[in-house]
Order: C-alpha cells, then structure tokens, then sequence
C-alpha cells in the first residue's frame, strides 16, 4: 500500500500568498473601473468625467488635478475636491490628510459604486454601503442641491448609504438615502453612492449635472480651485525605484511576492550557487576503527565485552597450538601446556586470571601484548 503523500506547508502558504496578491491586483484594477466606469477627470470616455471637468471650467472654475508622490490635499490649494471612483485605498494616513483637509474648510465629495478604496475615509466618519440602488431616480432633500436647482438625479446603480446620526441626508428616495453630507471642523464631507451624477455618459440625465454644480459651489471664486483626486487613480509618478515598491499596489504585490520566495528558500534550507566538493579525506586505517572501537567501550564502561574476547583469543590460541579441540576446557588445555613448558602454563594462568577483573587501559593494553607473546612462544619452540 502506497503512503500518504505529505505536502510541505510552505507550498501551501506560497500558494495561498500568491492568490491573494493576484486577487488583490486585480481588484484593484477593477475596482474603481468596473463595466468601464473610472471616474477619472482625464478619461474622455463615457465612464470619465473629463466633462464634468470641462463644465466646471466653462463656467468660470478653476480646476487642478490632484497627484503626485504624496496624498496631501490640503498642500494642493483646492477648496472643493472630488473623490470619483478611487482606483487605490486610500490609507489610514491618507485619511488623517482628508480630515486635516476638511477641519480647515475644505469640501471634499466622495463618489463610489462600491466604497471600498474609500473605506478609511467612510469608517472614520461612520458611514457604510449596503444595499445596491437599482436604477431609478432620487430626489433632493437638502438646501446644498439647491444652488443649481438640482431637484432630482439619475443613476443606473450604486449603493443605498447607512448612516450615523452626525449625517444629513441629500439625495434621498422611499426611505433610501444615495447621498449625505457631515461636517467637519470648518469643513463638508459629501458621500454619494454611485457614481452615475458625474460620469460622461449620466451627466446630461435630469439633474446630474445640476447636482455636480451645487456641490463645487464653494470651489468658485477669486483665489479658489476645485481639485479631481487623481492620486488614487495611480497618478503618483516617482523617479524612484522604492517609491514604485512603496506606493503602487502593483509594486506592493510585486514585493510580496519576492519576500514570500525569499522566506520559502530561507526556511526550506535552499542554498544559492554551485555546490560544493566535499573535503578530500584519506581512507580510514585498521587500527582508527580498533581504537574507535576501544573509546566506545571505554565511555559505555562495557569493558568486559574486550576481556572476554581476549580469553576467548588467549584459549583457542593455546588450543591451535597444541593440537587440541578448540572448545576444550581452557584448565585442560593448561594442563597439556603445563606438561610441555610449565612456565608457560603459569603465565597463560595469570593472564586469564587478571582478565577476569576489570582492568586499566595500559593493563589491557599491556594483556593483549602477553597473550601475543605467550603464543608466538609456542610457534616459535
């Protein structure tokens, strides 16, 4: 029976680590330009809002785009500032940026389909997307659509708002508010949950544009501007390599995608290059293995394992010398010695004597050379 394949837990995670950073560039891609919907000033397109851009200047505004390397509205000298469609997330950072923004007058309209870019800015001030808004047209319920005679807006979809109590509702039909407004210090924060009011392709449908108009109003004026977030749709150009890594999501999910490889070969025990000749090593001796043996024997303290093979050497010796049968007693064996050299007969006596004890490493020594002796005495007679 074949085992069980098991599989390294590091593939899983490389795995899982590469979905995750393919989903996410691909939401991110997609997220603010859905079904062709970007919500850029600078697409022309039916899904931009380049003329909602246009309008606003043919009336006498003073538009600017928002970009850069970093998310600093209030840097930029826009009073009004529009968030279509963010194509990024807008960081909690960046959050901290729209509301430095908003307490020092600023107004800033949030356009989305979905709001998830947006959804630093919408968490901070308590606001969320829930149901999605059929087509259909909302009516105006607050003074800030009047300053263009806004009275009602047509979208084709979006998201019904859920409001905390600091909000009013602006835009709102059956009991289902599309947009609302809050302040903020000296500042308004408008959400509006679709994007269809300010896109090419809506903005000519019943008051769309009207309603676009009423929320720049305060960006009209001397020393005034009206700004189109740019920056969370990707226009933050920066010479430097890091920058791209840092703050592009592409370049995030790029690093991602390195660390996880790097950390896969690093705790796996992959090495880099060619690999190297094992040291060149002279065979080992006899007498390396003898003596490695012996120190295995000294440190267990099994010394009688070695005493014992050598009584065992000292009576088959004195037995193959003397023509007896090897498992002969070694007292007889003696006794036939004793008749022929009696002398030899009372050393063999003494050394099996003296390994029947336990011994020092020089006694031993020392046996194994007697027992040598005692039968080279022999072959040599």
């Amino acid at each position: 029976m074949r085992g069980r394949v098991r599989i390294d837990p590091l593939y899983v995670l490389a795995g899982v680590l590469f979905v995750a950073v393919i989903a996410l560039a691909i939401f991110v891609g997609t997220n603010a330009q859905s079904q062709g919907r970007s919500g850029s000033a600078l697409d022309n397109t039916s899904g931009g809002t380049a003329r909602l851009r246009a309008l606003l200047e043919e009336l006498g505004g003073r538009t600017v785009l928002v970009e850069g390397e970093r998310f600093e509205p209030r840097e930029t000298g826009v009073t009004v500032m529009f968030m279509l469609g963010a194509a990024e997330f807008v960081s909690d950072e960046e959050a901290v940026a729209v509301r430095t923004f908003l307490q020092g007058g600023g107004t800033l309209i949030v356009g989305t389909d979905l709001g998830f870019a947006e959804s630093a800015v919408l968490r901070m001030y308590g606001v969320s997307m829930s149901d999605g808004a059929t087509a259909g047209r909302y009516d105006a319920s607050s003074v800030i659509a009047a300053t263009a005679s806004a009275g009602q807006i047509s979208i084709d979809r979006g998201r019904v708002l859920t409001l905390s109590d600091r909000w009013s509702p602006v835009m709102r039909s059956g009991g289902r508010t599309l947009a609302a407004m809050t302040r903020e210090g000296s500042g308004t924060l408008i959400v509006v949950g679709s994007l269809a009011p300010f896109v090419n392709q809506f903005l000519g449908a019943a008051d769309n544009g009207r309603f676009a108009l009423s929320l720049a109003a305060a960006g009209f004026g001397t020393g005034r501007s009206i700004g189109f977030d740019e920056y969370h749709h990707g226009a933050h150009p920066s010479p430097e390599l890091m920058a791209v890594l840092e703050r592009t999501w592409f370049g995030r999910a790029m690093f991602l995608a390195g660390a996880s490889i790097f950390v896969y070969l690093w705790w796996s025990g992959r090495r880099f290059g060619a690999p190297l000749p094992a040291d060149p090593r002279p065979p080992r001796s006899s007498l390396e293995y003898i003596r490695g043996f012996a120190g295995l024997l000294r440190r267990s303290g099994r010394d009688e394992i070695a005493r014992e093979r050598l009584r065992r050497d000292l009576r088959l010796g004195l037995a193959t010398r003397y023509g007896l049968d090897p498992a002969t007693p070694l007292d007889r064996i003696l006794a036939t010695v004793d008749a022929d050299d009696p002398h030899v007969a009372a050393e063999a006596r003494a050394t099996d004597a003296a390994l029947a004890g336990r011994l020092r490493d020089n006694e031993l020594l020392r046996t194994v050379a007697r027992i040598e002796r005692l039968i080279a005495k022999k072959e040599r007679s």
